[in-house]
């Protein structure tokens, strides 16, 4: 039970630093760039979107490695 704890925690951590980092950058070169040919609009459905594009990704990665570790035999990681 801890190791899927540790999966869900570590899935939740990544994607939220990742989308946090990637909206932030995006958002910072945005503003950076208002007055020039390259601006654009960011508007709060994309965040929204790509928000849940990231979080199914993380939830499917999540799954495909609790389904490992549950097939696992707690055997084999212990055998020298």
């Amino acid at each position: 039970m801890t190791l899927l704890r540790m999966i869900l925690l570590q899935a939740v951590m990544v994607g939220s630093i990742g989308y946090g980092l990637g909206v932030g950058l995006t958002a910072l070169f945005g503003y950076s760039m208002r007055h020039t040919i390259l601006a654009f609009k960011f508007p709060w459905q994309l965040l929204v979107f790509s928000g849940v594009g990231v979080s199914l990704i993380c939830v499917f990665a999540a799954l495909v490695s609790i389904m490992k570790v549950i097939r696992l035999e707690p055997a084999i990681v212990f055998k020298g």
